[in-house]
């Protein structure tokens, strides 16, 4: 049984608006974001994030955009879009965040979908837009952020002139505040309708859960609800100090700039950044060294000497030198990395979430987790297994105050989505007797038998990934009443080396579990912008 502790201290904020003014208030000329622009590095404090805020908001309100107006965003991590998403919600409309990835007639049909009356956009997007205009007629407004530095002067005007329409609007924490699309790993997006109690919630019991060191980089696109709720809402109600990452190529390089203490970040990062740090110390020849070391180091941890931080300093010297705990959610991490980070004197929290959860469910805390499990249920969540069977296998049911409030405009999705009251996430697994949650695979890709046996892919990629060296990417499926794998491998000679691995790898698993076909692709699977496969591509 692991040993329980108290919930850290987090105070209840009302909502969004709460949120920005109390931030504003403890923490005043405290950076709050930082960011590049032409070269160069701007900060913006806690009070001028309420300012610009409230100028944004009164700007918009002057268009007439009020009382639930839907304003849609679209663009790269940026303050701007940031700015966009609180003037919206502090002002009762509803902010409607647009993954920037998405095509012209994608963009078109969701606007289309949710009625969108206003589109503010990134330079970047401006072609996009031009190109969507004609097959979005709800769009009464365009506001490119290029133009924002007048905007914000135009709006301040206002205020100074008097106009404290904004200021004094009072937020309905039950009432729709953002319109979220889901990425469609599995097939069509849905409008997932969140209120500003959902959000406030789930941001509150997720830091009453575990505490992070100060001091970040957002590196998550800002349309995702785990990218926003754990790189800007949590941030800004501890008040500490947010790096804006907007082009993924440059991520290891502002790490290393912002030197943060933490990370939120898919498990793809936690990989790519751990396979990086290995292939930068072999480059160097000291690969045997560190190795001995860490043999050394989980020694002496062993007999409660830590020298972590003193032996392996020029390691994170590579992620700016600050580098404390990698919050990774999104995606099933493998244990390899995880447990090889914090050989390093570098904490991996793992947790789970869905967009209709707000997202988060259940988070390790600090001194509390388990390598393979996805945390425990934050404070005032429920979570039960559905109808498990002989394994305690089953789906993954959650009640709490951070559950959507439906699918926008689908009745028959949003009943299908609850059972006497509990959401259904879509996912299956199991929780332990200390209260951890164990993810096992997703029920729309559960293979079915002609036996009657549910065997789950992810359960079999995930042995797959941790036991047969050279494999990248893999996606198992069922074809003609057996389990097939589709394998990526950045190291094509070595396919029949990884054939005759899996079958070696076979003899440990259940027959019904075991690969009886394999295929290999010349390039990565498709995935979301949160770097999860696209299975339905395949």
């Amino acid at each position: 049984m692991i040993k329980e502790y108290p919930w850290y201290d987090a105070p209840m904020i009302e909502n969004l608006k709460h949120l920005i003014e109390y931030a504003a208030e403890n923490y005043g000329n405290s950076p709050a974001f930082t960011f590049e622009r032409k070269g160069e590095d701007i900060t913006v404090d806690f009070i001028q994030l309420k300012n610009d805020i409230y100028a944004l908001g009164t700007y918009f309100y002057s268009l007439g955009l009020k009382n639930g107006d839907k304003i849609a965003v679209i663009g790269e991590n940026s303050y701007e879009w940031i700015v966009t998403y609180f003037a919206a919600v502090d002002g009762s409309n509803v902010i409607v965040p647009i993954d920037k990835e998405l095509g012209a007639t994608e963009v078109a049909n969701l606007i289309k979908s949710c009625e969108a009356k206003a589109f503010v956009y990134a330079e970047s997007k401006a072609k996009l837009i031009e190109e969507a205009k004609a097959m979005m007629p709800s769009v009464e407004y365009y506001v490119p952020m290029a133009d924002f530095g007048d905007i914000i002067s135009k709006g301040n005007e206002m205020i100074d002139s008097g106009n404290d329409a904004f200021e004094k609007n009072v937020i309905d924490e039950n009432a729709l505040c953002t319109l979220i699309y889901t990425s469609g790993t599995t097939g069509t997006p849905k409008g997932v309708m969140l209120c500003q109690r959902n959000l406030t919630y789930d941001m509150v019991h997720s830091c009453r859960t575990f505490l992070e060191p100060p001091g970040t980089v957002v590196v998550l696109p800002l349309h995702h609800t785990f990218g926003f709720m754990a790189g800007i809402l949590c941030q800004i109600h501890r008040g500490f100090p947010v790096y804006i990452n907007n082009n993924l190529r440059n991520v290891l390089s502002d790490i290393k700039k912002a030197k943060p203490a933490h990370i939120c970040v898919v498990p793809l990062f936690v990989e790519t950044f751990y396979k990086s740090l290995w292939k930068t110390v072999k480059k160097q020849k000291k690969d045997k060294m560190l190795k001995a070391l860490i043999k050394i180091s989980n020694v002496l941890r062993k007999v409660g000497i830590d020298l972590r931080k003193q032996l392996f300093q020029s390691v994170k010297n590579g992620f700016g030198g600050n580098l404390e705990m990698i919050i990774a959610g999104g995606a099933p991490l493998d244990l390899k990395y995880a447990k090889g980070f914090e050989d390093l004197g570098i904490a991996v929290i793992n947790g789970y979430g869905i967009t209709e959860c707000s997202p988060i469910v259940s988070l390790d805390r600090n001194k509390k987790y388990k390598f393979g499990a996805a945390g425990i249920p934050v404070p005032g969540t429920q979570v039960q297994i559905y109808n498990p069977n002989e394994d305690g296998e089953g789906e993954i049911i959650v009640k709490g105050d951070h559950v959507m409030m439906g699918y926008y405009n689908n009745p028959e999705a949003t009943e299908a989505a609850f059972v006497d009251g509990w959401f259904r996430t879509g996912d299956i697994g199991t929780m332990d007797s200390d209260g951890f949650v164990h993810i096992t695979g997703r029920i729309k890709n559960i293979i079915i038998l002609s036996n009657g046996k549910n065997v789950y892919p992810e359960e079999i990629e995930t042995v797959v990934l941790q036991r047969v060296e050279g494999v990248n990417e893999i996606v198992v499926y069922g074809e003609d009443d057996v389990i097939c794998a589709e394998i990526y491998t950045e190291t094509p000679d070595e396919k029949d080396r990884i054939k005759k691995d899996v079958q070696e790898l076979n003899a440990t698993l259940p027959p019904m579990k075991q690969i009886k076909r394999i295929s290999f692709r010349d390039t990565e699977f498709e995935k979301t912008t949160t770097k999860k496969i696209k299975r339905y591509t395949r």
